[in-house]
């Protein structure tokens, strides 16, 4: 999204860039122009400098971010309900401001892990068990990883959640590093969910196909709520453009 805008900006993609100082060599000396007289030469010299570089996504993302907030970009921590449907009405590229917050799928992969060798060590729990748990949790966590990783930022009034998906290549810092309160997303809304309907952070058939085994499947065999997380609009499912404090 930050190429295709700063292309738009620019005309062209800017990958990286060249600054060339030329040098002038010339000597010393005197010339004699027909009609006009003498005149001397005088004499420079001096090295070629060549720089280049590539251009960070900070710097693109800044130079955007500049472009986008002197055409008036809208920046909200809070709604109410007629702004909010003037806003996703528009579908206008817009700042929000709140808390950042990944999946209960990826803390409680963090936890039974954490757990599941601290119960091992005590003797309290068969190994199995420890496993089925600890298992089923990490292919969770793989699948939201390959097909973008879930997150929600909770406006300040505490009433509307944006939903995003993020690209982990793209990811500068750990999950556990980047959640907590005060964070900014620039992004762009996709889709909205009504006030009061409920939207599954994941698709429910892959995550069946992927946990369950056939046997399982066949007995109708559900998956644990901590796996079928839900958020209830109103919210917007937004393509994220970046996230920063």
């Amino acid at each position: 999204m930050v190429e295709n805008l700063l292309g738009y900006l620019d005309g062209f993609i800017q990958e990286e860039h060249h600054e060339i100082n030329r040098a002038e060599n010339t000597k010393n000396g005197e010339a004699k122009v027909p009609y006009v007289g003498n005149f001397s030469k005088s004499g420079a010299s001096g090295e070629e400098t060549t720089r280049s570089g590539r251009l960070s996504p900070e710097l693109k993302f800044k130079k955007v971010f500049d472009y986008l907030e002197s055409e008036g970009l809208d920046k909200y921590d809070a709604f109410d309900e007629e702004l909010w449907n003037m806003l996703i009405n528009e579908e206008e590229i817009l700042e929000v401001r709140g808390s950042l917050h990944f999946t209960k799928v990826y803390d409680l992969e963090r936890t039974t892990n954490q757990l599941g060798g601290f119960l091992r060590g005590l003797g309290v729990t068969e190994e199995s068990e420890v496993d089925i748990v600890t298992t089923q949790a990490s292919k969770m966590r793989e699948l939201q990883e390959r097909n973008g990783i879930p997150i929600r930022l909770n406006t300040t009034d505490g009433v509307y959640t944006f939903i995003a998906y993020l690209n982990e290549k793209f990811l500068q810092k750990e999950q556990s590093e980047v959640i907590g309160n005060d964070y900014k997303m620039l992004c762009r809304v996709e889709r909205v969910i009504p006030k009061n309907a409920r939207y599954n952070l994941f698709n429910v058939k892959e995550l069946e196909q992927t946990l369950l085994n056939r046997e399982q499947r066949r007995r109708n065999q559900k998956l644990p709520e901590v796996f079928l997380e839900k958020v209830i609009g109103p919210a917007a499912v937004v393509l994220p453009i970046a996230i920063y404090r």
